[in-house]
């Protein structure tokens, strides 16, 4: 047999085993862009046959997402809506009380 632990040693690159960044596509689209795409055009491309709603759609989350999501921190289409609509969703993960949970 073969060995190769010297080629690996010589050539091999170490990579860490967790993801610290998205999975890009095109580096412009994350993996999470492309399933909504593709859930956009399914739903009002082919069930509903909403052309003009599917196109708008999707320059929504093609065109002014991926843009938004560069400029500002991350989770800003989570935090934005909670903060400055004075949305309050008591749950499990965020329960009504004076302890603060998240944020």
């Amino acid at each position: 047999m073969f060995d190769y632990r010297p080629l690996k040693q010589h050539h091999g690159v170490r990579v860490s085993q967790t993801i610290d960044s998205p999975i890009m596509i095109f580096d412009h689209f994350e993996l999470t862009d492309a399933f909504v795409a593709i859930g956009i055009v399914l739903i009002f491309g082919v069930i509903f046959y909403a052309w003009g709603l599917m196109m708008l759609l999707l320059v929504l989350f093609l065109g002014v997402g991926p843009v938004i999501r560069k400029r500002h921190p991350k989770g800003i289409f989570l935090h934005w809506p909670y903060r400055h609509l004075r949305i309050s969703l008591p749950g499990i993960l965020n329960p009504k009380s004076k302890r603060r949970f998240s944020d």
